[in-house]
């Protein structure tokens, strides 16, 4: 218990009390994925030690990927890229965030446009409606007198069939 007490004292302050301290407390890395190319790669970190195998990725900085078709198009799209074939194989994440918020941007003005276009077209045809004495209400009427009408004529029907 003591010798846990003072390992988590040691890691909050620095200092080691012990020497056993030292050999019992292993570095624990953040990221344990190793290059595939079998040569060790030195670590970010600059206290980490130059004979151990390094890191592959930082702790600090977001890796690249491989994009996908839809990547590749939205890269394309932001205008990031001219063809296909400029964009690289592994592409950084910042690069696809930046072109994405892009093209969100881009659809958000266009729905901006196309809803004023639409608002002036519903304006234009409203008062277009207004002048030839169009309205929902009289519409209505007339929809409510022909439904009676076929009514009336169903239930002539109906009669003379009885009879």
């Amino acid at each position: 218990m003591w010798r846990g007490v003072l390992r988590a004292r040691s890691l909050l302050t620095g200092k080691c009390p012990t020497p056993s301290c030292l050999k019992s407390s292993p570095k624990r890395a953040l990221c344990s994925r190793v290059k595939q190319e079998g040569a060790a790669v030195k670590a970010a970190h600059p206290t980490e030690q130059t004979g151990t195998p390094g890191l592959a990725c930082s702790a600090y900085k977001l890796q690249g990927r491989i994009p996908t078709t839809l990547d590749k198009r939205v890269l394309l799209w932001s205008g990031r890229f001219k063809t296909e074939q400029d964009i690289p194989e592994m592409v950084s994440i910042e690069m696809l965030y930046a072109a994405r918020n892009k093209i969100r941007v881009q659809v958000c003005y266009l729905m901006i446009g196309l809803s004023i276009v639409a608002c002036l077209v519903m304006v234009v045809s409203g008062k277009k409606a207004f002048k030839n004495h169009e309205n929902l209400t009289k519409w209505n009427l007339e929809k409510k007198a022909k439904l009676k009408k076929q009514f009336v004529q169903e239930q002539e029907l109906v009669a003379g069939k009885a009879q």
